[in-house]
Parts: structure tokens; C-alpha cells; sequence
């Protein structure tokens, strides 16, 4: 366990990590994971997809995250997709370390830094549900202590039954949360505090989020970018019409989740495959 965790977190001043600071703030896309016809990572597809969010002005995904299915693969197929990200979209790149249990998360961490990660995020265990904060401290230290890259804390209570709590982000060493919960109210307690929200992103940045975690911005990376600048160029007026914009696009993909996702890159990517692993279902349409 690191010092920090033994005496308790303090914010630094500056930053967790400095200059490193201003590169982890704005949009980040979570990216898909596409599958072929028999199941196994499209890496071309893949490629493709990271190619066309570059192009449409997205500066940070995250890899292995929910939305890429995280949970269907194996460890060296995330292994695969970080290096695969790493060698073609040449700017941010959050690895999420998608392991069960301790012991291959910290070697998930490890691949961050041999391989070409800026920043490594975690969720807390996904089983047992209704842990002990003391027990959350300690895994996440544990993996804090792994790494010198930016650590994010992934709050998402509806899947792991763990919820991230004051308590939590006061004890542990960390550079950001990613809140899919959209607790508002646990922004105060973290330096840096990322909505994961598709629909919702205007107005906790105006609350002081540093960002937003889109997995719609997969289909529409524009619309999302196009937030983040005027979010930086303060153009209030323009950022509030452009939210009604994502929220009435963003909406219409509340249901379906990731195999409706992959069935609207498609529309936009021709060839994309709408693969999806068991037990997620393909989109009917």
C-alpha cells in the first residue's frame, strides 16, 4: 500500500501528476470492439473506426472500457486492442483494466505503461457486490501502487453493486473519476470528475466536470468534439443549443446499448461489423 494510502489522500495543489494535468480534460469516446463473422476481434474494422474518430477531432478514447465489451474478452485480446490503439490513433489512449480479481489487474496495469497507455482507469471488483469501503481502499491502492500513469477511479454501481464513495476517493490516490452513476454530488470529492453520460454533458461541465465519457460520440464523434470546443472557447449560448442537439440524438439510443451503437456505425462506416459477443444479442434492425 502506498504512503498516500496509509495517511490518507490529499489533492496536490497542481495536480496528481502536473502538466500531465491538461492532457486528460475534455471528451473521451469509449471505444467499440468490433467482432467478425466468426467471432474474433476485427482488428481492420477496428482500425477504421479509430481512423474516423481521429478525423472527426477526437483527442482521447478509452480501450477495453463497457462499452467495448470488456467483459467478453480475454486478457490477450485487450492486450491486442491497446497495442492496435497505441500504433493508429496517435493521440490519448485510457487503457481499462478489464480483469477479474487483484492479480490480473495489476498485470493489466503493467500493460499500460509497456504498451503505450496515458492513463489507466478501474472499476471496482465486479463480485462480491456490497463490499467494505476498507476493503475498496485497499484493491484500489493495490493497483494505484502498479503504475505511474494517471489513475482513474470508474464508478459504476449499477453493474458492480460497488459504489465509489467519498470515503473512497478521500483515501485513495487518483488523478480523475469517471462517474457512470452521474452523481453529481460526488464531484467535490476527486480532482477531476468525468460524466458518463451520453446524454447529459453540458451541464455538469458548466458544475466544473472536467469532461465527459460519451459512448454515442462512437457514432457522432462531431456533434461531441464540437461540445468540447465550445466548452473551452466559453460559448455558452452555443454549448447549451448544441446539448439540446446530443440529448435528442443521444436519447434515442437509451435502450439498445452497445449492439445499437454498432448497428448505427455501420450506417457511417460501410462493412462495419454489428457482431456482438453472447450473452449481448445482435440489434434486430
Amino acid at each position: 500500500m502506498s504512503k498516500d494510502c496509509e495517511a490518507g489522500f490529499v489533492f496536490p495543489e497542481n495536480g496528481h501528476l502536473g502538466a500531465d494535468a491538461k492532457i486528460v480534460k475534455g471528451l473521451i469516446v469509449p471505444v467499440l470492439t468490433p467482432f467478425d463473422n466468426a467471432g474474433e476481434i476485427d482488428q481492420r474494422a477496428f482500425i477504421r473506426h479509430l481512423e474516423f474518430l481521429a478525423q472527426h477531432g477526437v483527442r482521447r478514447i478509452m480501450v477495453n472500457g463497457t462499452t467495448a465489451e470488456f467483459y467478453s474478452l480475454l486478457p490477450e485480446e485487450r492486450k491486442t486492442l491497446l497495442k492496435v490503439a497505441r500504433r493508429y490513433f496517435p493521440r490519448l489512449i485510457v487503457l481499462h483494466v478489464g480483469g477479474i480479481g487483484l492479480a490480473q489487474n495489476k498485470e493489466e496495469m503493467a500493460w499500460a505503461a509497456e504498451y503505450g497507455a496515458d492513463a489507466v482507469a478501474a472499476l471496482p471488483p465486479i463480485y462480491p457486490a456490497g463490499l467494505c469501503a476498507e476493503g475498496l481502499i485497499d484493491y484500489f491502492c493495490a493497483l494505484e501502487a502498479e503504475t505511474d500513469l494517471p489513475f482513474i477511479l470508474y464508478n459504476f454501481p449499477k453493474h458492480t453493486g460497488n459504489p465509489i464513495t467519498p470515503e473512497i476517493l478521500k483515501s485513495v490516490p487518483h488523478f480523475a473519476m469517471k462517474d457512470s452513476a452521474q452523481d453529481l454530488s460526488l464531484m467535490p470529492h476527486t480532482p477531476r470528475y468525468f460524466i458518463g453520460s451520453s446524454t447529459n454533458v453540458y451541464e455538469p461541465v458548466q458544475m466544473g466536470a472536467a469532461g465527459f465519457v460519451s459512448a454515442t460520440a462512437n457514432v457522432r464523434p462531431e456533434l461531441y468534439s464540437a461540445m468540447e470546443t465550445l466548452v473551452v472557447d466559453a460559448k455558452i449560448a452555443e454549448a447549451a443549443l448544441l446539448q439540446e442537439e446530443i440529448r435528442a440524438y443521444s436519447t434515442s439510443f437509451s435502450a439498445g446499448g452497445v449492439p445499437l451503437l454498432k448497428a448505427a456505425l455501420a450506417r457511417k462506416l460501410s462493412g462495419y461489423p454489428v457482431n456482438v459477443r453472447t450473452p449481448l444479442r445482435p440489434n434486430p434492425s
